[in-house]
């Protein structure tokens, strides 16, 4: 069990002003369920959550993980990469992926001991498959963006018997919002400091950061957004390559030398050029890219191809802050999460490159230095929507998606008991 507990007066910061939160409420017990771009698995995490003299406070309960099974996680790779499916199919692997995140959930009840009649709620972030901002070639101007995340919600409601709110990010764009990054919102409330300026990065598929500012700086808004690649290249290059998952501890990028053609080519990317508010995904960085790229670079080795990805995403996480953060704010702390600092080569890039980025320190911490076990905080973030929903309070900041306005994400599936 883990527990932590950090103020956060959430009326008096930034864009939050505009969202009024109560002063005191009672504490519930929500469970957060995730899986994200690398497909890997089914995080769950349970926690307390209330607001008690206007600070937000938490408390973790529990926390476990599932595996994504070979043979479901092929399917929805398959999805992904190929952007088509059969309606039956489609039906099946919707059905399939609701009933592991309903095993997952009752899994972390059996292993902890905790009653089903304990959890208030679950909120559900299911499993994207495709996601459409509106600013991505093929949309008119205005024209809303479109987002799919499977995992059938009912299914995790009826068969733990306990209410879900899921399908958060279409809310967001139906205000004209990119629905992402969600997590910005409960990286406010968990590391918003009175003094210190702290970036919130997380290197899953996909490398996002928020951008939460001390309190003194009352008068910059939060913002979030997605700085480019994290694993996903890194993960199909060793899949392609070597057969294998991801880089364990970056073994293989530590063994290569840096390609200057590869690197200049990825650093060159039109994503990594747009400014915030922005997202990207399989989109924009998944396996038809990556399958381009070894067409038109067919003599790198495959060490090397694994040391270039993982300097492109350190590089393009430096990139960002050195263009749209570092000139504004003033960050004294970076805190990483997502499968990211397992990473040990992709650590040394992202130091070595931000000490040439910036004269001042820049502390280099993880979740776990603020007593939040790193695979836990994103399913903590979706809890944190979750209990916010309940109370009706807006969840999404559109400093950070581009929404036309703060709106409640996540729609309720009622448990018959």
């Amino acid at each position: 069990m883990d527990l932590f507990a950090n103020n956060y007066g959430s009326q008096k910061r930034g864009m939050v002003a505009d969202i009024t939160f109560p002063t005191n409420t009672k504490p519930l017990s929500i469970m957060g369920l995730m899986s994200g771009t690398s497909v890997d698995g089914v995080d769950a995490c349970l926690a307390k959550l209330w607001m008690e003299d206007g600070q937000f406070r938490h408390e973790i309960l529990a926390f476990y993980s599932e595996d994504m099974p070979a043979t479901l996680k092929e399917k929805l790779l398959h999805v992904m990469r190929e952007k088509h499916i059969h309606l039956a199919d489609f039906c099946a692997l919707n059905v399939a992926v609701g009933e592991l995140f309903a095993k997952t959930a009752l899994s972390l009840l059996c292993e902890f001991k905790i009653p089903v009649s304990s959890v208030d709620c679950i909120g559900s972030h299911g499993q994207t498959i495709f996601h459409w901002p509106p600013t991505v070639e093929g949309l008119k101007q205005n024209q809303l963006g479109g987002t799919l995340q499977i995992g059938e919600p009912s299914i995790i409601a009826q068969q733990t018997g306990i209410d879900t709110i899921a399908d958060f990010r279409p809310t967001d764009m139906a205000v004209k919002g990119h629905g992402a990054p969600l997590v910005c919102f409960a990286d406010t409330l968990l590391f918003s400091n009175p003094s210190i300026g702290r970036c919130i990065q997380n290197i899953g598929g996909i490398a996002n950061v928020t951008v939460v500012p001390a309190h003194k700086e009352n008068h910059l808004p939060i913002i979030a957004f997605d700085t480019g690649p994290g694993n996903m290249m890194m993960d199909t290059a060793m899949k392609h390559f070597f057969n294998k998952s991801y880089d364990a501890n970056g073994a293989t990028a530590a063994q290569g030398q840096l390609d200057d053609s590869l690197f200049a080519e990825l650093m060159g990317h039109p994503y990594l050029q747009k400014a915030p508010p922005k997202t990207t995904g399989r989109e924009d960085f998944g396996e038809h890219f990556f399958n381009e790229l070894v067409l038109k670079f067919p003599d790198i080795s495959p060490n090397n191809w694994i040391t270039t990805l993982a300097n492109v995403t350190a590089q393009s996480i430096v990139d960002a802050y050195s263009q749209w953060i570092f000139p504004k704010y003033d960050i004294q702390e970076v805190v990483l999460g997502g499968g990211g600092p397992k990473n040990a080569y992709l650590l040394k890039c992202l130091n070595e490159r931000f000490a040439k980025s910036t004269n001042k320190p820049i502390q280099i911490m993880t979740h776990a230095d603020f007593g939040i076990p790193d695979q836990a905080k994103e399913a903590l973030a979706f809890a944190i929507l979750a209990w916010a929903n309940r109370l009706d309070i807006p969840n999404n900041l559109p400093s950070c998606t581009g929404a036309e306005k703060p709106v409640i994400m996540g729609k309720l599936l009622k448990a018959h008991r």
